[in-house]
This record gives C-alpha cells, sequence and structure tokens, in this order.
C-alpha cells in the first residue's frame, strides 16, 4: 500500500491555482504534486477552495491511498490502530466481507512482511500467489465502485467472523478523517448534502441486499465476474442437451480447448471455465518475454504463441485457471495434445533458435480464450446447436445498482429520486435469462430458416391431411376428384375411383417424405461432426431441422400407413414412434431437469425470506402456512427416499391435480386470518410454490437417470427402424417392377 500525504505542492502557470494555494507556500516532492492534483480532481471535492483542501491535507486529515490487489483496506486490527475515517473509492473496486479472523490476521501477517521486502526478496517469491481475499471470505458483502462511500467504523467483529474491507483490484481510496468530515460539512452545506445523499444512495442500495440477493452478490464477486471485462459467458442449463459440441469446436479450431462446462454455476446458469479478461489483468506482469498482452483495441489477452517458452508464470498468476499450459514434446505426457501442436507447427509458431523470437525449443505453450479475436465467429458459440452458450453483460446479469446512481457516483453530483431498476434480480439465476441469438458473442445463425422449414413442412401435412379428409367425407371436393375429372371420367365413376388407402398415390407420397425427413433426422448425428456439413449452415439451424425432421417425418409416416398396422411392417412404425417419443423425452428432460436441479435453492432461499419476514407482521397467518407446508414436505421425502420411480410420478400426478383445490384451501384459511388481500396473495402464492419445489425433489433424481439413458433406446430403435423401413422400400420397388 503506498500512503500519500500530500504536502506542499510546486507552482507554475495552470497548475500553479491547483497544486500552490494561495498563502500556503512550500516546497514538496513530485509525487506529493501528483497526490493533490489527484485529489483535486475529485469532483466529490468540487466547489472546496484549495486553501481549505490544502490545509485539511496538511493537517493529515485528508489522504489519498493506494492498494494493490487482494490488499486489506481497512481491518479490525487496523481501525483500532489508525482510528475509523470515511473512505471514498477514487479508482478501482473495494469489497467488503466476513473472514475468520485467524485468515485476516494471517493475511495482515504476510502483508506487512511483503511490505518490509526490498526488491530482490520480492522477486524471489513465488509468483503462484495465495487464493484472491474474495474465496478467503466466508461471504463478500457488498462492493464499493469508483465514486462510492465507505465508513470504515463499520467493521464488526463477532461470533461468526470478523468484517474488513479489501481491494478486489488495484484501487485508489481517499480516506478522509470524521473530524475533517465535520469541518468541511460546516464550512460547505453543499459537501455535507451531497456526503450525505451518497451515503443514503449506499445505505439504501446495501439495504435491499438480503437473503437470496446476497448469495448473488457473494457469487458476482467471490467467482472474479465483478471484476471480469465487458462479457461473461455463460451456458443456459435450461436449453443446453449436454452433447459438449462447443468443447469439440474449440479444440477443433485450436488443438485444445480452451472452455470447459460445469464451471461456477448459480441457479440455472452455468459461468464455464474459461478467461473472462480481468481488468486488472494479472497475468501479463509476471511474464518475462512479453508473450502475454492485452490489446485495448479488441479488449482482450492474447497470447503470443511465437514467443512463448512455457515458463507457466501466467498460469500460475490467474486465480481463476483459465490459463492452460499446453505440452507439444511429451506425447506421455496428460497435457500433451498432438492437434495443438500441429497447429502451432504450421504456423510456424514453433520455431526457434537465431533470428526468431525464442532462442530453445519450447516444451510447452500457454493456451487461454480470446473470444476467437481473429475470427469473424466464435467456435464455441456458433457451434452450439440450442444456442445455450452466449455472453452477456456481467453488470446487466448482476445488476446491483441503478444505472442513474452509478453515474451519480462516478460524478460526484448529488441526485434526487433514483429510476425504479431492481438490485441484483433473481429471475435469471432461477427462471433462466431465456437468451436465443448468442447475446453480445460473435456467430452466425439463421433466423428465418427453422421458421420457413418448420412452415413448409406443416402446411404440406396439413393439405395432405386435408385431401385425406375430404376423399374420406367429400369425395367430389377432393383433389384426385378433380384429377380424375380432368382425365375425362364421368363424374359417377370418378367418385367411385376417389379413396385413400394404404399403397394409393397419396399414401405413397407421404411415405416418400416422412422416410425422407425421418432419414435426414437419423444422418444428423454423423453428419454433425463433418466440417463440410457445417459450412453449409449452422449447428443451430441443424438441429432444428433434426427436430422438424424428427417430428414431421413420423407424422407423414402415419399418413402413409393409412392406419393398417397388421404385418411385419408395423415393426418400423412401432420402432418410428419409440424412437419419436424418446426423443420428445429426451428434448423435455434436456428442458425440465436443469429447472429441477437448479435454481430452487436460490428460489427457496427467496421464499423463506419473504415468509419470514411476514411472519413478523402476520404471525397467526404464517402458523397456517407452516401447518400445511411441514406435512407436505415429510410426505415428499418419504416418497423421494423409499418409493419407486413408478409410485413417484403417480404420486405427483395427483398432488398436481389437487393443486387447484388447495389453492382455494389456502386461500380461505389466509383470508380467516384478517390478514391485507395483497399479503394473502403473496403468501399463497409463495406457500404453493414451496409446495411445488418438494414435490420436483421427488422427480430429480429419477428424471436425471433417465436424462442419461434415454439415448439408450432412442439411438437403437433408429436403427432398427431404419433397417425395417429399407426392406420395406426394397421389396416395394422390386415389386412395383
Amino acid at each position: 500500500m503506498n500512503h500519500t500525504p500530500v504536502s506542499s505542492p510546486a507552482t507554475s502557470g495552470y497548475e500553479n491555482q491547483m497544486n500552490h494555494p494561495q498563502g500556503q507556500q512550500g516546497e514538496s516532492s513530485p509525487e506529493t504534486q501528483r497526490a493533490y492534483r489527484e485529489l483535486r480532481r475529485l469532483p466529490v471535492f468540487d466547489g472546496i477552495g484549495n486553501e481549505d483542501l490544502w490545509r485539511l491535507v496538511v493537517m493529515g486529515g485528508l489522504f489519498r491511498l493506494e492498494y494493490d490487489r487482494d490488499r486489506f483496506v481497512a481491518d479490525p486490527h487496523g481501525l483500532a490502530e489508525g482510528g475509523a475515517r470515511v473512505n471514498l473509492v477514487a479508482q478501482g473496486q473495494v469489497a467488503v466481507a466476513v473472514f475468520e479472523p485467524e485468515k485476516i490476521a494471517e493475511r495482515r501477517e504476510a502483508q506487512i512482511a511483503y511490505d518490509q521486502m526490498n526488491e530482490e526478496q520480492r522477486a524471489e517469491l513465488s509468483a503462484l500467489r495465495p487464493p484472491p481475499l474474495s474465496r478467503v471470505a466466508k461471504k463478500n458483502l457488498a462492493t464499493f465502485m469508483s465514486g462510492d462511500l465507505f465508513n470504515s467504523a463499520a467493521l464488526v467483529r463477532g461470533t461468526r467472523g470478523d468484517v474488513a474491507f479489501y481491494a478486489v483490484e488495484p484501487s485508489v481510496v481517499v480516506s478522509i478523517s470524521h473530524e475533517a468530515v465535520a469541518e468541511l460539512a460546516v464550512n460547505f452545506p453543499f459537501f455535507e448534502a451531497r456526503l450525505r445523499r451518497a451515503i443514503e444512495v449506499s445505505r439504501d442500495r446495501l439495504h435491499d441486499i438480503q437473503g437470496v440477493k446476497q448469495e448473488i452478490l457473494d457469487f458476482f464477486i467471490r467467482h472474479g465476474i465483478s471484476v471480469s471485462g465487458e462479457m461473461v459467458r455463460i451456458r443456459q442449463l435450461d436449453t443446453c442437451i449436454d452433447c459438449k459440441q462447443c468443447e469439440d469446436a474449440c479444440e477443433e479450431r485450436y488443438g485444445a480447448r480452451r472452455l470447459t462446462l460445469s464451471g461456477y454455476q448459480l441457479g440455472m446458469l452455468d459461468f464455464v471455465f474459461s478467461c473472462r479478461t480481468c481488468t486488472d489483468q494479472r497475468c501479463i506482469p509476471p511474464c518475462e518475454y512479453d508473450s502475454i498482452r492485452f490489446d485495448p483495441d479488441i479488449r482482450e489477452v492474447v497470447i503470443n504463441e511465437t514467443s512463448c517458452v512455457g515458463c507457466t508464470l501466467c498460469a500460475q498468476s490467474c486465480p481463476y485457471e483459465a490459463i492452460e499450459m499446453v505440452d507439444v514434446e511429451d506425447p506421455n505426457n496428460p497435457t500433451y495434445r498432438e492437434d495443438f501442436k500441429l497447429r502451432l507447427e504450421h504456423d510456424g509458431s514453433l520455431k526457434y533458435g537465431p533470428g526468431q523470437a525464442r532462442i530453445a525449443r519450447p516444451r510447452r505453450v500457454a493456451n487461454k480464450c480470446d473470444h476467437c479475436y481473429a475470427y469473424p465467429t466464435q467456435a464455441c458459440v456458433s457451434a452450439c446447436p440450442t444456442g445455450a452458450l452466449i455472453e452477456v453483460s456481467a453488470y446487466d446479469l448482476f445488476q446491483e445498482r441503478a444505472p442513474a446512481a452509478q453515474l451519480a457516483a462516478r460524478s460526484g453530483r448529488e441526485v434526487g429520486v433514483l429510476e425504479n431498476v431492481e438490485i441484483l434480480p433473481i429471475e435469471p439465476f432461477t427462471e433462466g435469462v431465456g437468451v436465443r441469438d448468442a447475446g453480445m458473442a460473435k456467430t452466425k445463425r439463421g433466423r428465418f430458416a427453422p421458421v420457413l422449414m418448420w412452415g413448409l413442412s406443416l402446411t404440406a401435412w396439413f393439405l395432405a391431411m386435408a385431401e385425406i379428409g375430404l376423399r374420406i367425407y367429400k369425395p367430389t371436393s377432393s383433389l384426385q376428384y378433380v384429377l380424375l375429372r380432368g382425365d375425362g371420367l364421368e363424374p359417377v365413376i370418378a367418385e367411385m375411383k376417389v379413396s385413400f388407402r394404404a399403397g394409393n398415390d397419396l399414401a405413397i407420397y407421404c411415405g416418400y417424405v416422412g422416410t425422407a425427413l425421418m432419414l435426414l433426422a437419423i444422418l444428423y448425428v454423423p453428419l454433425r461432426r463433418m466440417k463440410s456439413f457445417r459450412k453449409i449452415a449452422s449447428n443451430t439451424m441443424w438441429f432444428d431441422f433434426h427436430l422438424m425432421a424428427g417430428t414431421m417425418g413420423p407424422a407423414f409416416i402415419v399418413l402413409h400407413t393409412a392406419f393398417k398396422l397388421d404385418n411385419w411392417v408395423s415393426a418400423a412404425f412401432w420402432s418410428m414412434i419409440i424412437v419419436f417419443v424418446s426423443g420428445v423425452i429426451g428434448r423435455y428432460l434436456y428442458t425440465q431437469v436443469p429447472d429441477l436441479l437448479n435454481g430452487r435453492e436460490l428460489e427457496e432461499l427467496d421464499h423463506q425470506r419473504a415468509i419470514k419476514a411476514l411472519r413478523l407482521q402476520f404471525p397467526h397467518a404464517v402458523a397456517e402456512s407452516d401447518a400445511i407446508l411441514q406435512p407436505h414436505k415429510t410426505r415428499a421425502d418419504n416418497i423421494a427416499n423409499y418409493a419407486g420411480m413408478l409410485r413417484s410420478f403417480f404420486w405427483v400426478m395427483l398432488e398436481d391435480l389437487k393443486r387447484p383445490t388447495r389453492y382455494l384451501h389456502r386461500r380461505r384459511v389466509f383470508r380467516a386470518t384478517g390478514m391485507p388481500k395483497k399479503s394473502v396473495a403473496e403468501l399463497e402464492r409463495r406457500t404453493g410454490r414451496m409446495m411445488l419445489i418438494n414435490r420436483r425433489r421427488v422427480l430429480a433424481s429419477r428424471a436425471q437417470l433417465l436424462l442419461h439413458s434415454w439415448k439408450k433406446v432412442h439411438v437403437p430403435f433408429s436403427i432398427i427402424m431404419a433397417a425395417i423401413s429399407a426392406v420395406h422400400i426394397w421389396l416395394a420397388f422390386e415389386k412395383s417392377l
């Protein structure tokens, strides 16, 4: 930490007015001049005279402090030594968290020891730094960004740990003593109003961060998202089918994957393991070969594979394990990737010797995600067939303050009533974000092709159905009758020839269309891995076509059979039905199981917090809610622990059938307690949702089993269906000859 009290500044031209207040002349060092200039330019001090500000600086009432990342800004020990002060975050980000007392003491001792080292001793330290304080903390409570104020007197000690403020990234903090605040408030009433309003805004914002919102904020800080770049890559668990095509596409492009699914999950979202381009880029300074840098034009940290010597310092410095060292020498090494080596050899990136960027042959090369900056699209996002992998703004997703409040904090101005923006909304994590266009990611996806495919197939099927209906119920209005009359047949004879049965023209045409669609649906699995196949259209479009073909193919085959299944060929039909049903079940499970398994904890916590608040106002009504919830939860737990799959499904189905009557019962019971209508509606809704969560727990483990086993039915019956259909088509073709 650089603790810089400001002394007398030098004078020259414009800076004379800023740095050398009239009547306060003296000598000063360049460092103190720079510090004073920066303090003078802070919006919070607008309107305060240079002499007044300078006097506070000289008297020690005002300090400018610089903190490196993961340094305590204020902790119980420091508070006891230096007294409480009001702090303004001028640059960077400061968080407040609860720590185990021994953790604070341990890291504080390490900080003191580091400050006492000389440069040579620091150079000998391992590049593998201690874990970030955001992860050491038991719970991160809040974050303060540029323009925010916090009071170090808020530090408390308790049985659950000590509270401390720490720098999440390199930060500049202006520390103001309470005496200086009081003096400025007396001499400059506008400053008092400005300070009071800023504190009120911060207090109101922090007051709203409770319960499930506290869990979301802790996640936001703990996993480095608060210091990530503009975008964060997430996987929407409610739409992902776990095909891993994103990982395969990344590995295919670079020879080694740069992202891994199943990262840090919060509710319905998976924050995949990949580089998030931290704002402080702590991976760059340790590199002594300039092989990793931040490109300001594309705002990405990129690796120069031509000069990387594989020293591993960048990987060791990354606290989020976003950089992997890939072996390019030893095939027996677990990190060796043959395709990665071949790509580097093809690009000439492994050259070494005189005139090259490296002297010796590299044993390994650093590999990290750079959002495919050199390509027009991102491999992983473009490969996702369901649009589950997206990129969104981290600060839009974790909306921890209103935009007007953030702007007011940075500008230092007083604000009135802020817009009504919900702080840390929980819906994205409990219900999903619902983004289907890749968000901010670079990708190309057909928007209208799937709609066109479904539209054409459905139109053709309904036209066929209409023709069949006319042939059966109104022959003279059918297309077949019109064609027969066009051939010169008499009306009576033409009407007698109108029919629909297996083997006639319409049934055969439906068979052609249905068979073609089913074959295309089956071929999707092997063809999706071919590069030429993906060049024709995006994986999203091919997957949509697979769903359409797998749905409409059976629909046309049903018309082809004319509902007569009295021979061996019906085995193909029933195989097709099994394939179709298993596909529908698989798709349903992939969209519903994540909702069963994820997001429920956050929603349950939110309901519990709200019911707890209602308990203080309406204890009798909440007691009635408890009387409803507890027996239901007990039954649900017994079913989940002891019942088989069939009994579990029947129990859940019966419980769902009872929902309307239970809804009416709850409303009647809660109204009888004398609660206001609005509170009755809220308690009824939350009680009902808690009962639904209990029922979902019963199905969660069973649904997970089905999720991993449905392909064992879907794929074999697809092969059986294709084989029988091929024999049927061949025999029908020979017969026609």
